[in-house]
Order: structure tokens, then sequence, then C-alpha cells
């Protein structure tokens, strides 16, 4: 029933397309870029979270509104979108038709973290499961306890100087908001990441204060900004004009540092251990790996005794030719 080519099909429902629909329908499941593309000539299906998101980051579409843990019947099949603990309104799907039960992860994170409770891994047939994570190296601490640590980190050197905070405008940064305030500090963010946290406070995700960044570093002692927008001559502009000395940190999944002199293991995805779990729990017939190391975590779980298969290298095929 699934086949990849602009995002994934189940029928004629596409999900998460990589470039703009022509029409038709169109699931997405959370409002991430590399999930999202908007076109005026089809209809998107999301959660009420989702889609205020898209709205503020995208622009306006022909939306209908699902909400979670409720059966939806669309064109002859049943599908149920759940919680699965990556960003605020991002979904889990699972389908129902001919018999037989079809589930889509999706980026999820099984743990709970500072604003959501952990996804629970949904029981089918068939399990497409995102594994950006698959590799044995990325196994990551209990998220609380890296926000504790951050925290009391942030606490320390807001005191002695600047502290900038780099993490993703849409989910990283939102808990980096968080963080500030549980370190007593009312962060100063870049516009991307204030407009999305005004929509997390909109839908009852308590994060804090915070402010608009706009010529205003003196009136706090953290900031929020953007990876992509942070390098050393950020830096060094801040402290040159600031006067104060840079205490920088990244929130990454990832084994990166750079420039920065801290990098925390603060992620949005399940790491490698519990893609495994997932697996387990859910205990499918078939299970298509998506996304980062699909084709290794694949040799894993059969090795494990399961049947997988990565989806990339099976771009044209429906799921029955299995």
């Amino acid at each position: 029933m699934f086949s990849q080519g602009n995002g994934l099909l189940f029928k004629d429902f596409l999900i998460d397309p990589h470039k703009v629909p022509k029409g038709g329908k169109v699931l997405l499941s959370h409002a991430h870029s590399d999930h999202v593309k908007l076109s005026k000539k089809a209809e998107f299906f999301a959660t009420p979270e989702t889609i205020d998101l898209v709205k503020e980051r995208f622009g306006d579409a022909k939306f209908c509104a699902l909400e979670k843990n409720k059966k939806h019947k669309i064109d002859g099949f049943e599908m149920e979108l759940s919680n699965n603990g990556h960003i605020l309104g991002s979904a889990q799907a699972k389908f129902s038709a001919d018999g037989k039960d079809f589930a889509l992860t999706s980026d999820f994170r099984l743990q709970d973290s500072l604003l959501f409770c952990g996804a629970e891994p949904l029981k089918a047939d068939t399990l497409v499961l995102e594994t950006t994570f698959g590799s044995p190296e990325y196994v990551f601490p209990k998220q609380i306890d890296v926000a504790n640590e951050m925290t009391t980190w942030v606490e320390k050197n807001s005191k002695k100087g600047l502290v900038l905070l780099a993490g993703y405008s849409l989910g990283k940064a939102q808990e980096l908001t968080k963080i500030s305030n549980d370190a007593g500090v009312i962060p100063i963010v870049h516009d991307s990441i204030f407009e999305s946290n005004k929509i997390y406070e909109k839908h009852g995700v308590k994060l804090g204060k915070s402010l608009k960044l706009d010529h205003n570093l003196k009136d706090s002692s953290v900031l929020i900004m953007p990876p992509q927008l942070v390098d050393r001559h950020l830096f060094a502009t801040l402290e040159h004009f600031d006067k104060r000395k840079i205490f920088s940190a990244l929130a990454t999944g990832w084994k990166h540092r750079g420039a920065f002199d801290e990098t925390f293991p603060l992620s949005n995805h399940a790491d490698y251990n519990e893609l495994i779990e997932y697996v387990r729990q859910s205990n499918p017939k078939l299970i298509l790996t998506d996304h980062g190391f699909c084709e290794e975590f694949a040799r894993k779980l059969n090795k494990l005794g399961f049947n997988a298969k990565p989806l990339k290298q099976h771009k044209q095929k429906m799921l029955g030719e299995f």
C-alpha cells in the first residue's frame, strides 16, 4: 500500500511531500520544512497544532484538521493519528485497509521530553520506521537529565556573561526557552523562534516568557538563535559590541561541536536503542526503514529476526509487491 516518490503514498494519499504536490489529498505529519510543501491545488490534513505552525511558517492553503486518537474515514480507508513525541502537533499515523494495518512513525521520540510525553508504539502488520539515528553510536541520555544539566549550565554562565543557545527554531528552541526560564532568565529569541513560541503557548504548552530580538541584547543574559545563523563571526561581533564574554552551546543529537563551547545531546528524535524498542513493541510482519541510517538499521533488524527493508531501495513499488 505504500510507495515512495514525492514523499510516501498510501493508496492515493500523499504523506509529507518533498516537492509541491500537484493536487489530491496530503497528510502533514508535522511542521518541519523537510516535511511540508504547500500547494493551492491540494487539500492538506494535519493536527490543529500543526496547521497553526504551518500557516505561520509557510502560509495558507486548504487545510482539514484531524484530532489525535480518533478514527477518520477517508477515501475508503481508516486513519488514526497519535502522539509521536517529536514537536508540537506532530503525529504518527495508522492506516487500516483491506483487513491490514499500516503504521508510519514519521520523526518520533519514545522518551518523555521537557515538554511532551513520548510516543506509544503502534501495532501494525507493516511499519514505516523513521531511522534518523539508526546507528549504535547514537545513544542518548535521558532527555530530562540533559535538560537539567543545561539549566544548571545556563544558570551558572548567565551570571558571568551572555549565554548563546543554538537550536532549531521549531521544536528545539522551545525547549531552550523553557530551560532558560527554569534557569531564572527570560531569553531573547530570534523572531522565527518567537512566533513559534506564541503558537506553543496558544496550545497550552508552558514555556515561560521570551523577548523578541530587536537591538535589545542588554535586556537579557541569554540569546537563543537558529544554528544556521551562528558562527565564529557572530561570536566575535557580539563580544565586540555587547562587551560581555560569550558562553555558547548547541543542542543537537549529532556529534558536532564546531565553534560552540558545549554541545548537549538534546534530541527530538529516537536514538538507536529506542528504535529497536519501538520495533520490539510493535512487532510488525514487515518494517520499512526510512531516512538516516535506513540500510544499516534494516540489516540490524534482520539479524534480530525481523523482516526489514530500506524503503529507499524500493521507490516505485507498492507494499503488496514485497
